[in-house]
């Protein structure tokens, strides 16, 4: 059984921000598994890329075995979001059991996708980290569920910048962009309306 994975974006043979998602690896390993291990390189386990297509690189993987698949992307269509309180759910890392976030995903309403809120505070969706635009600029959760590498790579552009984002605040919003690995800023978009309590 595989503790941990890591979903990278492979697009026409290339492997976007591997250098992030080497760096949480590695955060990972250093955090479960102690600094005698020695964790695994992304660059070096990777093979038989798909040189054509948007490609969806998972890697499984726990301290001594990893496990390898690509899957052709076509990004998710997105209208809904309903609130979903998130209780004491953790996952700080890229566990690849996720039971808990299935269970809260559960409590949709039929809507596409949750948003999840923990003590008061927006956090994420179910698969992405969450950029809400003001008119002027987007703003991250200071504290989300899960620090994605394309939210890490927004900040690090100044694309994006982070804010304590409240329930009472998400209408002061004009839209809502999910963003993951797969997904960048403005790609899975909608409007903070669209948003349901």
């Amino acid at each position: 059984m595989y503790q941990f994975i890591e979903s990278i974006c492979c697009v026409d043979g290339e492997l976007l921000l591997l250098d992030l998602h080497q760096a949480r690896v590695n955060r990972t390993f250093f955090t479960n598994y102690g600094f005698l291990t020695k964790p695994m390189v992304l660059a070096r386990i990777i093979r038989q890329i798909p040189s054509k297509g948007k490609y969806k690189c998972r890697v499984l993987y726990n301290n001594d075995q990893f496990e390898i698949e690509f899957v052709a992307y076509k990004a998710p269509k997105i209208t809904s979001l309903q609130i979903v309180e998130g209780g004491d759910i953790d996952y700080r890392y890229k566990f690849a059991d996720r039971s808990a976030l299935d269970s809260l995903f559960g409590q949709r309403k039929g809507a596409d996708d949750m948003l999840i809120v923990k003590n008061g505070q927006v956090t994420d969706s179910y698969y992405a980290n969450l950029a809400f635009f003001d008119g002027d600029t987007w703003w991250t959760p200071e504290e989300p569920l899960l620090g994605g590498v394309q939210r890490q790579n927004l900040l690090d552009q100044r694309h994006i910048k982070t804010a304590q984002i409240s329930l009472t605040d998400i209408l002061k919003y004009e839209k809502v962009s999910l963003i993951n690995a797969m997904n960048q800023l403005g790609e899975v978009v909608m409007s903070s309306s669209d948003i349901e309590q």
